[in-house]
């Protein structure tokens, strides 16, 4: 069991790094160039006079010291209150809901490409260290961290789209089909909840080239995290003992080796949850992905200063909570941790 004590120490500086992280954020986005009012009048049309930005300001509290709009907004959140889009209208937890399943079906399967390629590629290359297996990881595993994801996502699109027709357009399903029943809001599940089989194959043509640049940008990572876990661990007197004993190589490697290197494997899905998030706005925006990362690209040019804090609030309390969930794991796997 895991003592409550370290559950509840976790907790608390989880809710430190949250509170961190709104008033980074916010003063951050008040050192952006530029004038929200100002990018406000220029969608609404309105002539930007002294009255009417006077106006703008006191309807949106811009006219109020840092620190009270800051005070101002903790009070709000702690009610639940995320504010209203400047841009929209819409309060900010419907925009949230409205775009956070789509990157969040993007991300899960970006994660689940990455360990798919990564950790086997990782064990591969420690088991058959400096064979041809071995080089070949690691020159795919550098060409995935040096290569930045903007320009493979445009190169896979010209060819893979433009060039050879492959994968479909943007959008999450086809434009000839209707969305499904929003039962969880993840397409690929919600088809096949109702049955619709070729709306699920039309969402996989649509989610895969997507979702495997994103992955890829992170299972050169992942894989060379696993070879140094690995070969750390093959070099152990247990390995040494357990093969003595006459023991098979996959017992070997499935029973002692691998169940022992997990917990730095874990550590850095954990911390690459972080980054498929990140790399999403990058993403979304390239292949026109309807997810909170091009809400997120539209709402910083528009200076849409509550929508901005949303998505960094929400991004953040995945991050953490997937961190928490990583130490949690850690801690049931090997007890000396809680300690």
């Amino acid at each position: 069991m895991i003592p409550t004590r370290f559950i509840l120490r976790r907790l608390v500086l989880q809710i430190g790094v949250l509170i961190g992280l709104t008033a980074l954020t916010f003063l951050l986005m008040f050192k952006l160039p530029g004038d929200p009012t100002a990018a406000l009048l220029a969608i609404t049309g309105f002539t930007p006079n002294p009255q009417t930005i006077a106006r703008f300001k006191a309807r949106w509290g811009f006219d109020k010291p840092l620190y009270e709009q800051y005070l101002l907004y903790l009070g709000n959140l702690a009610r639940g209150d995320l504010g209203e889009s400047l841009v929209t209208k819409r309060p900010i937890s419907q925009e949230l809901m409205t775009y956070f399943p789509a990157t969040a079906e993007l991300a899960l399967a970006a994660a689940l490409i990455a360990a798919i390629g990564g950790i086997p590629a990782g064990v591969a290359s420690a088991v058959r260290r400096n064979s041809i297996v071995d080089h070949l990881v690691r020159v795919v595993s550098l060409f995935g961290v040096s290569m930045p994801i903007f320009w493979l996502s445009i190169l896979a699109l010209y060819v893979f789209y433009y060039k050879l027709g492959w994968v479909p357009s943007s959008q999450r399903i086809a434009l000839t089909m209707s969305p499904p029943p929003p039962v969880t809001r993840l397409y690929l599940i919600d088809t096949l909840l109702a049955g619709d089989f070729k709306g699920f194959v039309s969402v996989v043509q649509h989610l895969f080239l997507p979702a495997f640049m994103l992955g890829f940008s992170v299972v050169g990572l992942l894989a060379r995290i696993t070879r140094a876990s690995m070969l750390e661990v093959l070099g152990q007197d247990y390995i040494r003992t357990a093969r003595a004993k006459g023991l098979k190589e996959s017992a070997v490697l499935y029973h002692h080796a691998i169940k022992n290197a997990m917990i730095p494997i874990i550590t850095a899905m954990g911390l690459l949850i972080g980054s498929l998030l990140a790399g999403a706005v990058l993403t979304e925006t390239i292949f026109a992905w309807p997810g909170l990362g091009r809400f997120a690209v539209q709402s910083i040019f528009y200076l849409d200063r509550p929508a901005v804090m949303g998505v960094t609030l929400l991004i953040g309390v995945i991050y953490s909570l997937v961190n928490l969930g990583v130490d949690l794991v850690i801690a049931y796997l090997d007890p000396r941790i809680r300690y």
